[in-house]
């Protein structure tokens, strides 16, 4: 009977033991592959911006409105604000980024499968807001329509980007300047260390004649706890009806332009006043303006 090699049986062994783990290896799953490539979660406080929590009364400057925009906002009344109803009305989510008082984002976690089922946002002034990120489609357009809307994510790289429909009629900024219920709110959110950049577009192609686009950016906040907004429904000093003016009947229009010394066309908004080449208009228009 041949003698066998030990040290050639020795290597056949190892060979095969290799073999077999890498293919047991290569069956399960891996552990370091994430589900996610960005967390978002925390606490955030936003930083200084030049937006502004709040704007002058009938004040459109930097909003790409239409015709139809325009008079939207010229017959609304800021003291809507008061009645009843509107008292603790949500901030949406296209105005709450700039608003002011922080955020909190929280994450929403299948215990089973560890997936991200949903962000939440909350603001200070507005409903929790769930952000799904597990696929789910949008609702049809008859659907009823929130103060917060509907809103589904998804990661394109490690940008978080978010999009939100199903908005109720609601607010651009704090005056009479609105999107319609027809509004498309689209947010990217990008990280990088400690801050968070938040760009918004807001697509209304009721209200403007092209998309308006806005940004602003939030640092990380281990110190800082949400607090809980208590809004209370107040019927004092309410008059009957909804607050509101005629067309063309309005008083105040004019009173942001007076005060900034601009040409209340220059308030109104549109879209050629977001360009560069409007400031050569505005310089002609204050030149004819002015007397001889």
């Amino acid at each position: 009977m041949p003698r066998v090699n030990r040290a050639s049986v020795t290597g056949v062994v190892c060979l095969c033991a290799a073999l077999l783990f890498s293919v047991l290896a290569f069956a399960q799953a891996s552990f370091d592959t994430p589900y996610q490539t960005t967390d978002f979660s925390g606490e955030w406080s936003e930083l200084q911006h030049e937006i502004g929590t709040t704007a002058d009364l009938y004040d459109y400057s930097g909003l790409p409105f239409n015709a139809a925009g325009r008079m939207r906002a010229d017959t609304g009344d800021i003291s809507d604000w008061s009645i009843p109803e509107f008292v603790c009305r949500p901030h949406p989510g296209v105005y709450n980024w700039y608003y002011g008082g922080g955020l909190r984002i929280t994450k929403d976690v299948d215990p089973i499968s560890r997936e991200l089922v949903a962000y939440h946002v909350q603001f200070l002034r507005a409903l929790d807001r769930p952000i799904y990120m597990d696929g789910r489609p949008h609702p049809p357009e008859w659907a009823p329509h929130t103060w917060a809307g509907f809103s589904t994510g998804r990661y394109d790289g490690n940008m978080l980007v978010i999009t939100t429909t199903h908005l109720r009629e609601s607010y651009i900024r704090a005056n009479t300047a609105l999107f319609s219920e027809k509004a498309r709110f689209t947010e990217y959110l990008m990280l990088d260390g400690d801050l968070m950049t938040v760009t918004t577009l807001l697509e209304d192609p009721v209200y403007m004649e092209e998309p308006h686009l806005q940004s602003i950016s939030y640092r990380r906040n281990l110190h800082q706890e949400l607090p809980y907004f208590p809004c209370t429904v107040g019927v004092e000093n309410v008059a009957e009806g909804f607050p509101h003016f005629l067309p063309g009947k309005n008083p105040y229009v004019g009173d942001a332009a007076k005060k900034r010394g601009v040409s209340i066309e220059a308030m109104k908004g549109g879209k050629e006043t977001l360009y560069p080449e409007y400031r050569e208009k505005l310089k002609n228009m204050r030149s004819s303006e002015s007397p001889n």
